[in-house]
């Protein structure tokens, strides 16, 4: 069979936030930074190797809640661990929100290009995120989990992970301000739950909406069990079901409040099926399936045999018929045409013909065929014995039609050879030609 090679791609495996993402500009004084060692785990395969990062986290010293601040984590170079030069590389991350807020916020490198030498230290550089603030307080900022995209001729995903919870490196000092809003998750699937949190708002009811990612056309029928409110205390609560029917994409949650209006963004996708075959009966986070494709392309039919020529055991005229005998060299058809048309091993054979003119006649020598399916292979027959001719051909072997089947395989096929010599022949060297046909 002729083989196809396929290439693996890995995938990154995206750290996304678990806490807010939000939409409005902030307002905030000078930043604060932190510096501190924190001892990863990475792996990228099968293989495991430690990375102590130097980390600084830089966020804004103080802000008002309601406002979206930039927080930056600057990373010291990963050890070199691939056998081929990088060419280029992406990183993506998060950082741990903890504090009068909770959560995590997102954090990203955009992409580098090296290349960087097999084995050289790869730089991370700074990855920056935006994050939402909601909770008047202290919110502490701690490194969590890192995921490198590394392409060096094929992608290879590092993922990384603190053997230990690292402490807070930066912290934001929150002070009450105008009303803000965030939604978790930040990406969501037809029909999932979301809640909502913010603060800075007036005691009493707010309207909330599912709208495009401009936050200007929206639909009432894209969010269904929608329950929200602000307690005297300003903070909002609430929570909603996404539609079946709501459009998959780049989405924002509304709240209206009177003249007040904020938004946040929220990435619809579309619904995971239900769990099948195995997984049909186990709970949907213990269990998964995964699609598997193949492509077999089909090949030639074709035939080969041993080099060489076929000698028949001499034979001494004693004045009556002799018998010489032999054995056809070894021929092997290989279908891999993945089909389920046979196939038919046909033979022709001239007159033995010596120098002298003299001949002994094709239908004096028969064979006795003989055929070996291949490990996996579809049935093989082997023709009949009789006497072979010039004309009409004597099948050697043949594997019938499939019937719906698949046929194909490896096949080996000989024959045993008998050559009847008559009294009346002429001494010298006889030679014949056997054309064999796989058709």
């Amino acid at each position: 069979m002729r083989r196809t090679r396929t290439a693996l791609r890995g995938a990154a495996a995206a750290l996304t936030a678990a806490g807010a993402v939000t939409v409005p500009l902030a307002a905030a004084t000078p930043a604060h930074a932190g510096t501190g060692q924190v001892a990863y785990q990475c792996q990228i395969f099968g293989t495991k190797f430690d990375y102590n990062a130097t980390v600084t986290v830089t966020a804004p010293a103080s802000a008002k809640v309601g406002d979206e601040v930039t927080v930056e984590a600057d990373f010291s170079d990963l050890p070199g661990v691939a056998p081929l030069p990088v060419n280029k590389w992406t990183t993506s991350g998060s950082l741990t929100v903890s504090g009068a807020q909770s959560g995590s916020v997102s954090i990203a490198v955009p992409e580098r290009v090296g290349p960087i030498p097999a084995y050289g230290a790869v730089p991370i550089g700074k990855a920056t995120g935006k994050l939402t603030l909601t909770t008047p307080g202290e919110v502490k900022l701690a490194p969590a989990a890192l995921s490198i995209l590394a392409d060096a001729g094929a992608q290879a995903t590092i993922a990384c992970t603190p053997k230990s919870a690292p402490g807070p490196l930066a912290a934001i000092d929150v002070a009450t301000g105008g009303p803000g809003v965030s939604v978790a998750p930040g990406t969501i699937h037809q029909g999932g739950a979301i809640t909502l949190t913010g603060a800075g708002w007036e005691p009493g009811a707010v309207d909330v909406a599912l709208c495009d990612s401009n936050g200007t056309e929206c639909k009432a029928e894209d969010l269904t069990d929608v329950s929200a409110s602000v307690g005297a205390d300003g903070k909002l609560t609430g929570s909603a079901t996404i539609a079946e029917e709501a459009a998959p994409g780049a989405r924002t949650i509304v709240v209206t409040q009177g003249a007040v209006s904020k938004s946040v963004a929220l990435t619809v996708t579309e619904k995971t099926p239900p769990p099948t075959g195995q997984c049909a009966d186990k709970p949907v986070g213990q269990c998964g399936e995964q699609k598997i494709n193949l492509t077999v392309n089909g090949g030639p039919l074709t035939m080969s045999q041993q080099p060489g020529e076929v000698d028949l055991t001499p034979i001494t005229l004693n004045g009556t018929e002799q018998t010489a005998t032999g054995d056809l060299r070894q021929v092997e058809v290989v279908d891999a045409r993945g089909g389920s048309t046979g196939w038919s091993l046909t033979g022709t054979l001239t007159d033995f013909s010596s120098a002298a003119g003299t001949k002994i006649s094709a239908g004096n020598l028969s064979w006795t065929p003989a055929c070996t399916a291949g490990p996996g292979a579809s049935a093989v027959t082997p023709g009949s014995a009789g006497p072979l001719d010039d004309t009409t051909a004597a099948t050697l072997c043949s594997a019938p039609d499939g019937a719906g089947q698949i046929v194909g395989g490896t096949y080996t096929a000989g024959a045993a050879l008998n050559l009847k010599v008559p009294p009346a022949t002429g001494a010298g060297q006889y030679t014949a030609i056997l054309t064999l046909t796989l058709s």
